[in-house]
């Protein structure tokens, strides 16, 4: 979770490749998904590629409040929603149903890849690299950007326990992911 919340700080603060990597643990199971609920592959990764692109306009948006695949998934179904709209058809409810509320309570039985010694590897050097960099922000940014991501606050709630403007909670919290960003820009590149 916590490479997570990194890796959405990341991207957050404009890190195609961290955008990128928290993808790249998913699309293949929402791709599934989709060409299940479409029966069309070409669909299917239309649909995909739609769905991504809308994640990535709308990243600024993610509040941790579920997981990325969960609020990646979400966004699929809306746009799987739209395409069916578009045809002139109206989901086949008894299809979608099981299959909608399990992959947004993240419950779908798609198969799990098994990572690799170097994904793992990377991975691991990422969540010390991440805390390293938390460690060396100045208290009043890593406060603000651990109530943004981790806690899912709101800037105004953040502001109230700063006690600081809300323009000075979104300094902080954009400065802290700039600086994320640039320490973590090493280890995003190869990914």
């Amino acid at each position: 979770m916590v490479a997570e919340t990194a890796l959405v700080a990341a991207a957050q603060g404009g890190d195609r490749a961290a955008f990128e990597c928290l993808v790249m643990s998913c699309q293949a199971r929402i791709l599934r998904w989709l060409t299940r609920l479409t029966q069309n592959r070409a669909v299917a990764e239309e649909l995909l590629q739609e769905s991504l692109f809308k994640a990535f306009v709308s990243l600024h948006g993610f509040r941790a409040e579920a997981s990325f695949s969960t609020w990646l998934a979400h966004i699929a179904r809306n746009t799987f929603y739209a395409w069916k709209k578009e045809q002139g058809r109206r989901p086949d409810q008894d299809a979608l149903d099981e299959d909608t509320v399990a992959a947004e309570d993240g419950l779908v039985d798609w198969p799990s890849h098994t990572e690799s010694p170097e994904t793992l590897l990377w991975q691991q050097e990422l969540t010390q690299s991440l805390g390293q960099a938390m460690a060396e922000l100045p208290q009043p940014l890593s406060q603000a950007l651990s109530l943004r991501e981790q806690e899912g606050l709101s800037y105004e709630e953040i502001a109230q326990i700063q006690q600081v403007p809300i323009g000075t909670v979104r300094s902080r919290i954009h400065r802290a992911r700039e600086s994320l960003s640039h320490t973590l820009k090493d280890l995003m590149e190869p990914a």
